[in-house]
């Protein structure tokens, strides 16, 4: 349950000085850790609200060899901003200092996972996040029911949405009888943020990954939704290298993806390749204690859309 890469508070022991509340480190009262601000929706550059709404669709076509298929991906992305007030943190820090000394160090507390779950309509839409969880972005791959309906209520004015975000970090706690005992503590915060579509309509945005493809020219758009969907834990990079058949040789081209990064990029190779030919990829996906796995070279004939995200227990994993 803990680590010691974490702080480790004692969460039976702690200051709170008007909305701020700090632990005491369990081993040393000269550290102390500041318990996190609630979330609010940040701000983007332009003054829009840092929320988007994004589809990205592709129709197969006859020209592209791919008829008949279609593939999609709804990405809810919303970005907080979280921090307490300056002046209310040195308000801790001096009564912090008045009863304990001079030589007090004020940490952030380390959060350890959440459970997130959005409130729409009927609908509710629950991710469990591990060490992975970043306070100040939230990523959510939504299933093509509530994504469809979310667009749809967007698209005719104003809908207001509910996160219900429960976070948690691990310390301490005296009990009676036991003395010191490891424990969780949690935070709830309910954030509504109003989407309106008739203010903002750059936020909800259609993506044709196929309205642009031209036959002398070879895209690939390629998705990998691992640090999104935390699907392996301790991953800390995928690659994939893609190569087409160019003049009886394989030109080879690599893209990245890692946390914190975009879940979609693009490949483009300016020259016309051998259409009939299959093009070949391989992932490599490398996790921080430095072991690396390699799926094996694959082929594929026409797809224009490659998702290369670890989804357990698919067919494409067990082939």
């Amino acid at each position: 349950m803990h680590s010691s890469l974490w702080a480790q508070p004692d969460f039976s022991i702690y200051r709170q000085v008007g909305d701020l509340r700090a632990f005491s480190d369990h081993k040393d009262r000269s550290i102390w850790y500041l318990a996190p601000p609630p979330p609010r929706l940040a701000v983007d550059e332009d003054g829009t609200p840092a929320y988007s709404l994004d589809i990205y669709a592709y129709q197969g076509r006859k020209a592209t060899g791919d008829q008949g298929l279609f593939w999609q991906k709804i990405i809810l992305s919303l970005s907080f901003e979280r921090s307490w007030p300056p002046e209310s943190k040195e308000r801790l820090r001096r009564a912090l200092r008045n009863e304990f000394g001079k030589g007090i160090t004020l940490k952030t507390l380390s959060i350890q996972g959440a459970r997130v779950r959005l409130l729409f309509a009927d609908r509710v839409y629950e991710r469990h996040l591990k060490v992975r969880w970043r306070p100040e972005r939230l990523v959510l791959p939504l299933d093509d029911y509530l994504g469809a309906l979310l667009w749809e209520a967007a698209k005719r004015g104003q809908v207001l949405i509910s996160l219900d975000v429960e976070e948690e970090s691990f310390g301490f706690k005296r009990q009676k009888d036991q003395g010191l005992v490891q424990t969780r503590y949690s935070w709830h915060w309910i954030l509504p943020v109003l989407f309106d579509f008739n203010r903002y309509p750059q936020k909800f945005r259609l993506h044709d990954l196929g309205a642009k493809l031209a036959r002398a020219y070879t895209q690939i758009d390629v998705f990998c939704l691992d640090f999104v969907e935390q699907t392996l834990p301790g991953l800390y990079l995928t690659i994939v290298e893609i190569g087409f058949p160019v003049r009886g040789r394989l030109l080879l081209k690599r893209v990245r993806f890692q946390e914190g990064g975009d879940y979609h990029q693009k490949v483009i190779f300016p020259l016309a390749h051998e259409v009939d030919k299959p093009y070949r990829f391989r992932i490599i996906r490398i996790f921080s204690d430095g072991s690396t796995k390699e799926s094996p070279w694959q082929e594929r004939h026409g797809e224009r859309l490659l998702d290369v995200t670890f989804y357990r227990n698919s067919q494409e994993e067990k082939r």
